[in-house]
């Protein structure tokens, strides 16, 4: 698990930055708080972490020295900066010491998370998918080819993988390239065809096994997407064997 350090005087900030839901949906622990460089060195000591997400103006050590430190010590540490002010010198250090991401105040969530998400695509994995995204999505279509014969919607497949609604369908149509629903009525369809081979399975008996309660209602999403009726489809199939 990626271990994460938030280091801000306004405990405010850091209390709300610490209690996102985002965190726990990457696989991320916040591991706790600092309110200067100086006590986020002392976390470093007995903590390993893999990303600081800091403050600039700080009192006792500001966030910049505590970029210059870690960039000279633990350069494997990837660190995110946090300003109310969009200065060039603050800039200007930043790109200097490697900073990963500079964030101004008040926070854009979506430009923070953009940031730590390219940190996180940056991490091959030894197995399997290559992203963190990628195995969000894997884990997804898996649950959704075992389950085609409910009534699934995102909002339940997202909560299966402990995601919320909107941040899995915005990743889910990154990866795919196409949407939770237009993807899951491409999985029925694909299934809807392997059945229809089966001359003893009735329309209505396909239909509850991939998840369509209206027989005519599948019969217009699958002549939709090949062009034919599920019966002409099925007269086709019969007159190839």
């Amino acid at each position: 698990m990626t271990k994460l350090l938030i280091v801000d005087d306004e405990w405010m900030v850091s209390d709300s930055l610490r209690s996102m839901d985002e965190w726990k949906e990457r696989n991320i622990e916040v591991v706790g708080t600092a309110g200067s460089g100086t006590e986020a060195l002392q976390w470093l000591e007995r903590t390993h972490l893999d990303i600081v997400l800091t403050d600039i103006r700080m009192p006792d050590m500001d966030g910049l020295e505590l970029l210059q430190r870690l960039y000279e010590s633990n350069p494997e540490i990837n660190v995110i900066l946090i300003s109310a002010y969009e200065e060039f010198t603050y800039a200007r250090t930043a790109l200097r010491y490697q900073a990963k991401g500079y964030v101004t105040k008040p926070i854009d969530t979506d430009e923070l998370f953009s940031i730590v998400d390219s940190l996180l695509f940056n991490e091959p994995a030894s197995d399997g998918p290559k992203t963190y995204h990628e195995a969000i999505v894997e884990r997804a279509i898996s649950y959704m080819k075992t389950h085609l014969g409910k009534p699934l919607s995102l909002r339940e497949t997202a909560e299966e993988i402990h995601l919320t609604p909107h941040y899995f369908g915005n990743v889910f149509k990154t990866v795919t390239g196409e949407t939770f629903v237009n993807y899951l009525t491409q999985l029925r369809m694909k299934k809807a065809c392997e059945l229809l081979k089966n001359p003893e399975l009735k329309q209505y008996e396909i239909c509850e096994r991939i998840g369509y309660a209206d027989t005519k209602y599948f019969a217009k999403v699958f002549a939709k997407s090949f062009g034919m009726s599920p019966r002409e489809y099925r007269q086709g199939y019969a007159r190839k064997v």
